[in-house]
């Protein structure tokens, strides 16, 4: 899970690649910079992309609109309301096992699948 407010500079929240205002009440995610391409690429000022995440039996759509800083080893961060979907209480933080596959064109429905 990540979060990227910044200690006094919460209110409005901070943009994201896609130039959205980060939302930890939406359904999105940011990608590993060196998949960029592989998820449309997701760069500043651009629409945000989609993907499905599978773990721990459960999917979910999310919108792709930031890129890292991604900690070594991790492929995807998710904000608050996708971590909890996997982790409701979030106190595992990390996921492991976790399939990301990148859904084609901009009409999907961020949340969960199935």
């Amino acid at each position: 899970m990540y979060n990227p407010f910044k200690p006094g500079k919460e209110e409005g929240g901070p943009s994201t690649a896609s130039g959205e205002r980060y939302d930890p009440s939406v359904w999105a995610a940011a990608i590993k910079t060196s998949l960029r391409q592989k998820f449309g690429g997701v760069q500043f000022g651009a629409k945000p992309k989609f993907a499905l995440v599978e773990a721990v039996g459960k999917k979910v759509i999310v919108k792709i609109n930031d890129v890292g800083p991604l900690r070594p080893g991790r492929i995807i961060d998710l904000n608050e309301r996708t971590m909890r979907h996997f982790d409701p209480s979030l106190q595992l933080g990390v996921i492991s096992d976790v399939r990301v596959m990148p859904l084609s064109g901009d009409s999907w429905i961020p949340g969960p699948v199935g």
